[in-house]
């Protein structure tokens, strides 16, 4: 996912693209929601941006569809269904 002039624009030709509303609204306010977090932990600890930036990469990386925590939850819920 790339964010280009607060709108987001999806990587990798994905099948899934949200609605009008969940980008408008639901996005839009995680976002913010997120965006406000890192500031408040950037505050607090009174760290580096390099740190939250290395933070935000750190959380990508168990997103990426080549991470184990990705192939495990894939592999689950394969399993679960076959059981159907």
């Amino acid at each position: 996912m790339k964010i280009i002039k607060g709108q987001i624009s999806y990587m990798n030709n994905q099948k899934w693209q949200p609605t009008n509303y969940q980008r408008d609204r639901l996005i839009s306010f995680t976002k913010r929601y997120i965006t406000q977090k890192l500031n408040d932990l950037h505050i607090e600890l009174e760290c580096s941006d390099e740190f939250i930036f290395d933070f935000i990469k750190d959380i990508q990386q168990d997103w990426d569809p080549d991470s184990n925590k990705v192939k495990a939850s894939k592999l689950q819920k394969f399993k679960l269904k076959e059981k159907d």
